[in-house]
């Protein structure tokens, strides 16, 4: 029961009537289910009728996360450390805000911030300095590659070069909850251009609309409705950590050979014979916890399997006819595709797929190859 209502919680469809999350990027596929790389953010919102029904249901979802862990059972969500660091009103900030690379709507907001930081670095301590230098950091060329490429993405597309004024002109970047799209930080927000002058503002108010005003309702309803089943105050002890592993379960990855067998299929050219089908079946079985998360992440980008399990997962694996022993696999992630070259050993197989797997943090994209 507790499995079928995380599912039904995580439903595209769902979410987009009642939007309890924040949107993921789909990277395309089509999944009906939300699946972000770094777990469920609540989703911000403005006062009104939408608004009401995320409440109401936020209210249910605490008190069947009550009822199940006062039975010994969990609700399998996978809830960002942040929901419940909120919980626990622990303080977030503009630091908290979606990265590139997170996987989730807003993470030009996390850009942006470590914009900011760096330019507190070095910035002059006069404020007509101040303004001045930053005017000028502004208009370098620089921005595009540094603050909008994924930090643990080292082999993702290069940015055009492109400075903070550019590309705040292209896109339209204004006072807006992802700075694209969503609610109004402030009154005519739609209408108010994000620039150099104005983008601390520009963060501070989408921080406090992100982690305070836009989802304060929904984390007291959940809160009330933990309450409805034992007092609330009882959980203060844990850590957001603890209580995300009380309530939600251990992000575990399990997997058995006959799983594998149904759910990585061999193709252009392997079969379940394929010598180096075997292999990978192999060594996967063999892969603790933390190098299963990490294959996850290599050939889908998400560290973590769909709701359902493995019986919800699939990977096609073809023949990497046009590399040689001494080449690493890769993967074409936005369609959950792996490719390997024609290793003769598990243990050769092995060590190129770890060492491809941690060399570029867990994400290997690449274009097929032109024929």
């Amino acid at each position: 029961f507790y499995v079928e209502v995380a599912q039904a919680l995580q439903d595209r469809s769902v979410n987009s009537s009642i939007p309890m999350w924040v949107e993921d990027d789909d990277s395309g596929t089509g999944q009906q289910h939300l699946l972000c790389r770094k777990g469920l953010l609540l989703k911000p919102l403005p006062p009104g009728p939408q608004r009401d029904q995320v409440v109401h249901r936020f209210r249910f979802l605490g008190r069947l996360m009550g009822q199940a862990l006062r039975e010994g059972f969990i609700v399998p969500l996978p809830l960002a450390d942040e929901f419940f660091a909120l919980l626990l009103d622990e303080p977030l900030g503009p630091s908290n805000l979606p990265k590139p690379g997170h996987g989730v709507a807003g993470e030009l907001l996390g850009a942006l911030n470590e914009f900011l930081e760096d330019l507190a670095l070095n910035e002059p301590q006069g404020p007509e300095e101040r303004q001045a230098w930053r005017r000028a950091q502004a208009d370098k060329s620089d921005f595009g590659e540094r603050f909008l490429t994924a930090s643990d993405r080292p082999d993702a597309s290069p940015q055009e070069p492109m400075s903070f004024n550019e590309y705040t002109q292209l896109v339209g970047l204004c006072f807006l909850e992802t700075g694209l799209s969503g609610a109004e930080l402030c009154p005519e927000g739609d209408s108010i251009a994000v620039t150099a002058d104005n983008v601390t503002r520009f963060v501070e108010e989408a921080a406090n609309f992100w982690f305070n005003t836009g989802v304060r309702e929904q984390v007291n309803a959940f809160r009330a409705g933990l309450n409805d089943v034992f007092p609330f105050n009882a959980l203060k002890a844990f850590t957001r950590t603890e209580l995300r592993e009380m309530f939600c379960g251990e992000d575990r990855i399990d997997w058995d050979e006959q799983a594998l067998l149904n759910h990585i299929h061999p193709t252009g050219g392997l079969t379940e014979k394929s010598p180096s089908y075997k292999f990978l079946v192999a060594v996967l079985l063999e892969l603790g916890q933390a190098e299963r998360s990490r294959f996850l992440d290599f050939v889908s980008s998400c560290p973590r399997l769909p709701p359902g399990g493995i019986a919800k997962f699939h990977v096609d694996v073809f023949p990497d006819t046009s590399a040689s022993r001494q080449a690493f696999p890769r993967s074409r992630a936005c369609a959950n595709q792996l490719y390997l070259p024609p290793y003769t050993s598990k243990e050769e197989l092995q060590a190129k797929l770890v060492e491809a797997m941690h060399s570029s943090a867990g994400h290997h994209e690449q274009r097929v190859r032109d024929q």
